[in-house]
């Protein structure tokens, strides 16, 4: 979750909607406030869930490491009692499992830095909510100053050019934010994590050779 495009979302809807009409400023700062920390509780529920899904990841990959080096012995103990055939399938478990955990270790690290965003995010979020929080009356007295300017302003441009003109800033404010909003949408985090098949027979009997000339070293050793 994006929790700065869902502020982005408060904003540019209901509260600057609000806010332009100017019909409750302390109300709709309160309002804002409140979805505010309704976004901050969403970012650290979603921090929360990345975390475990990286303790879940990290617990697999322990799993396989510790299946692969099983498999790598009993490849050995094979070859030394000279069960090809078997030494070939401990061969084979082995790359699968080192296969697993090289993957596991790839997701583990892009979930570890999808974290990192999540806990930077969170501190932003939090640090503008205060901020938000520390300004409010400050805000509200500022709006209904905002607002009564407002009204002194229709007066003045009650023609039919202050009419267009005014017309005209609302279309280049309405602009600005479409473009901004553009700029937030053209954003976007694409995160896919690839395994490896199993390797194939001519890796395990390159393998399986390798294996026997090393034990046949250690023996004439």
């Amino acid at each position: 979750m994006n929790a700065f495009r869902r502020i982005h979302d408060i904003f540019g809807s209901n509260v600057n909607h609000a806010l332009d009409k100017l019909e409750d400023p302390a109300k709709m700062i309160r309002y804002t406030i409140v979805e505010m920390e309704k976004s901050l509780d969403k970012a650290k529920a979603s921090a929360a869930e990345t975390k475990a899904n990286i303790s879940a990841r990290e617990a697999e990959y322990k799993v396989q490491k510790e299946a692969a080096g099983r498999w790598d012995v009993r490849a050995q103990l094979a070859v030394k009692n000279g069960k090809d055939d078997l030494a070939r399938e401990a061969i084979g478990e082995k790359q699968n499992a080192a296969s697993k955990a090289a993957a596991l270790e790839t997701e583990i690290a892009e979930l570890k830095n999808i974290n990192a965003s999540q806990e930077g995010q969170i501190i932003k979020l939090t640090e503008k909510l205060n901020e938000v929080k520390s300004k409010e009356r400050t805000l509200v007295a500022r709006a209904q100053h905002a607002k009564e300017k407002i009204k002194i302003e229709k007066q003045i441009n009650s023609t039919d050019c202050g009419a267009a003109i005014k017309r005209f800033n609302e279309m280049e404010e309405k602009v600005e934010r479409l473009e901004a909003e553009a700029a937030v949408a053209a954003k976007s985090y694409e995160n896919e994590s690839k395994f490896t098949e199993m390797e194939n027979n001519e890796s395990v009997e390159s393998e399986l050779q390798a294996l026997k000339a090393q034990l046949a070293e250690k023996k004439d050793a």
